[in-house]
């Protein structure tokens, strides 16, 4: 994607109103503005989706339907190769005993922001941001991108998975047992539904964990110390909870924080460079 291509791309899925068109629309009305964009990132998941319903538990496929074939011990063994075990084993041999813990109801809230925290920034972004909204929607449009590309050319299973075909040791899908815990199994029923249609091989990046990385990224330069703590801290959550509940090896997590950090570097280059050509005075002619 070059410079070219990114800007054209954001400013076709940001057409950001002038101020005084804002009367016009009440609150509700410009939420759903500001939301719209959002589509292109359903869409993607959608077409990854499409692309890997090959691989998809039970259908026997070598391939995915562009001829790129599942990976199943590479990522384990490059956790193995790091820790000297797989941390998800490692972690769930000694935490999970078939009982619910406060720490399962911590994993299990955590988890469920992931759903909610691109919505609610992109919704700060358009009400309280506005001069950054264009930027935050650059920056996960490319987020979106690279990820639902590395689905596509490196499918790979999660824990989870793995341990279900025997490729691993024990480790269970524990990302809603939490809810247990909480009295509140209403919602880990609605997750556990949405988690059975979704990409089974949509492991490597982990955007869970790229999205929290966004989004601190995102807010860092508007946050106090305070809240640089509290999004540092929801990063690093967010990810270790991936790792526990068997959703996620360390090397997806670690490669979702990369598409992040890439995410937001490249749209600030190419701020910097649209801010420059319209600083720049024109020559006198005459």
């Amino acid at each position: 994607m070059t410079q070219q291509d990114f800007e054209r791309a954001v400013d076709t899925t940001s057409t950001v109103p002038a101020a005084s068109s804002e009367s016009r629309h009440g609150p509700i009305a410009q939420l759903l503005i500001a939301w719209s964009p959002l589509s292109v990132i359903l869409a993607a998941y959608a077409v990854a989706g499409w692309i890997s319903a090959p691989l998809e538990e039970g259908d026997g496929a070598a391939t995915n339907r562009l001829g790129f074939g599942v990976h199943v011990t590479g990522p384990p063994s490059a956790d193995a190769a790091i820790f000297g075990a797989v941390p998800s084993v490692w972690l769930q041999e000694r935490l999970v005993d078939g009982s619910p813990h406060w720490y399962d109801a911590v994993a299990a809230l955590v988890y469920v922001t992931h759903f909610v925290s691109i919505p609610i920034v992109t919704a700060v972004a358009w009400f309280w941001l506005r001069d950054r909204f264009k930027a935050w929607l650059g920056a996960l449009l490319v987020f979106t991108v690279l990820g639902v590309s590395g689905y596509v050319v490196y499918p790979a299973v999660p824990p989870w998975l793995a341990s279900e075909q025997g490729e691993i040791g024990t480790v269970e899908r524990i990302s809603n047992i939490g809810w247990e815990w909480l009295h509140l199994n209403w919602i880990g029923t609605l997750t556990a539904s949405g988690q059975e249609g979704s990409n089974p091989v949509a492991a490597m990046p982990s955007l869970h964990a790229g999205a929290a990385l966004l989004v601190a990224l995102f807010l860092w330069p508007i946050a106090g110390t305070l809240w640089r703590v509290v999004l540092v801290a929801y990063a690093l959550a967010m990810g270790l909870t991936l790792v526990y509940t068997g959703e996620h090896y360390v090397v997806d997590v670690f490669a979702g924080w990369l598409v992040a950090a890439v995410a937001v570097a490249g749209g600030a280059v190419v701020r910097r460079r649209r801010r420059g050509d319209t600083t720049k005075v024109r020559p006198r002619t005459g």
